[in-house]
């Protein structure tokens, strides 16, 4: 029965990739049936997704792929406290250059580009929609259902099984983390908020890289939407004038080239720990 269950195990790297990418379509076919034929909240709809697109989709890959549903994700206990660090700073300093690059990245013009915006504006709508309860009891659902909960099953899927696969099939670290990025950015189906999203995916691909263990970027990335819904939370109930979540809120050249060379150095120290750990 072993045998025939883990029958995959040993599969190319391609046919790896593939796979994960065809089990994650199935997936999101049956959420959209579930959520289409089942009434539900939005609330709700969010999370069952989340739970069946992504956490079920790495289980199910990594039980028939890998050999088992856990197996494959990196939990190395060196070095931890370092890059919790790291990743509890590093979010914080990598917002003006996000909001930057968000910015350059929301003045993109072309024929046809009324559609994107039009579907990007729809996106937006929602996400305010999920956010606008004004309840302590409301913030901490959308704490658990748009930071928590992403943060676990997308990094469990992109940077556990997807980054993974991807480095295997190219022989290459940085290519298979920048091509895992882009599709990280492409599953957001927002074309004017594409670059940020790329490079949260590069540091967080780095992140688990470098520390080789998955709470890492899961950490980085909960701090990160945590940032955004609590930002909003406090707008709407007018703790705070401005709305930290438009594009260009935060963006000052000065913080920008702050935060640069922040990113430069965490990736220096990174990089230089990481030659020294292969080098022992």
């Amino acid at each position: 029965m072993s045998k025939y269950l883990f029958f995959f195990k040993d599969s190319k790297p391609f046919v790896k990739l593939l796979m994960l990418i065809c089990i994650f379509m199935v997936c999101t076919s049956f959420v959209s049936y579930l959520i289409f034929f089942i009434p539900m909240s939005q609330l709700m709809g969010q999370i069952i997704s989340q739970f069946i697109m992504f956490g079920a989709s790495a289980l199910i890959w990594g039980l028939v792929f890998e050999g088992s549903a856990y197996s494959f994700i990196e939990l190395k206990r060196k070095g931890f406290v370092f890059y919790l660090l790291s990743s509890i700073s590093l979010v914080l300093f990598v917002i003006p250059f996000i909001d930057g690059i968000g910015v350059f990245n929301d003045s993109w013009h072309f024929n046809g580009d009324e559609v994107f915006r039009s579907m990007e504006n729809q996106a937006k709508l929602s996400m305010a929609r999920l956010l606008s309860d004004k309840s302590f009891t409301g913030l901490l659902l959308n704490i658990f259902t748009l930071a928590l909960l992403p943060a676990i099953t997308e990094e469990l899927f992109f940077r556990a099984a997807m980054q993974k696969t991807f480095v295997n099939l190219v022989k290459n670290q940085f290519l298979g983390i920048f091509l895992t990025s882009i599709i990280f950015s492409l599953a957001h189906f927002q074309l004017f908020s594409f670059l940020p999203r790329v490079f949260l995916g590069l540091f967080l691909g780095y992140l688990y890289t470098y520390s080789k263990n998955l709470i890492i970027p899961i950490i980085f990335h909960f701090i990160n939407n945590s940032i955004v819904v609590v930002a909003y939370f406090l707008f709407i109930n007018k703790v705070i004038d401005i709305d930290f979540n438009q594009v260009g809120a935060i963006y000052n050249p000065i913080l920008f080239t702050i935060s640069i060379i922040v990113i430069g150095i965490f990736f220096y120290i990174g990089y230089k720990k990481q030659r020294k750990n292969v080098s022992l």
